[in-house]
């Protein structure tokens, strides 16, 4: 979808954003045991710090492993919804990877249960962010990024077109 790397910059923050954002709400909910109104602020004020680790971890790591794992099972001649799903799922199986080690810092800190505690945190983290991010985050960030970024292309160029045609001078004689 992204074509320019500021497109690409834009949609892997938008979609960065609601998974760290989500992420860490459930991650505080896990923690504190509690869920009520002041959790959704509690999580928005904690998730900076995890926001920005995990786009730059997103654009610069993951989206390139991602893709050659991705290739490694479609084609690229295969269907798009195929294609981009596969993405989905190793973009999500990296980026956990990465979290859970923020996870398992802010959690437990790094002692010698790094291993179990890590492995428990990566699957409770993968439970909710998969789903989350093949039937919420992906289309909602797709249809924002096509909102802002198709529409224009094609209002351009349907702008272009009237410029044209009011460049067109007919002659009669």
């Amino acid at each position: 979808m992204p074509r320019t790397r500021g497109e690409s910059i834009f949609f892997t923050a938008i979609t960065a954003w609601m998974m760290v954002y989500v992420m860490t709400l459930y991650n505080t909910v896990l923690a504190t045991g509690n869920f009520t109104n002041i959790t959704f602020l509690i999580a928005l004020k904690e998730m900076w710090i995890e926001y920005i680790i995990i786009g730059l971890l997103a654009y610069f790591v993951s989206s390139h492993l991602a893709k050659m794992c991705a290739f490694r099972i479609v084609q690229p001649g295969d269907r798009p919804i195929f294609i981009i799903f596969t993405i989905q799922t190793f973009t999500v199986v990296w980026q956990v990877a990465f979290a859970s080690i923020i996870g398992v810092y802010h959690g437990y800190s790094i002692s010698a249960n790094f291993i179990p505690d890590y492995l428990m945190t990566y699957c409770r983290n993968f439970i909710m962010a998969f789903p989350l991010q093949l039937i919420i985050v992906g289309p909602l960030a797709r249809l924002i990024f096509r909102t802002l970024f198709i529409n224009r292309k094609k209002e351009k160029s349907t702008n272009e077109i009237q410029n044209d045609d009011e460049k067109i001078v007919v002659k009669t004689m």
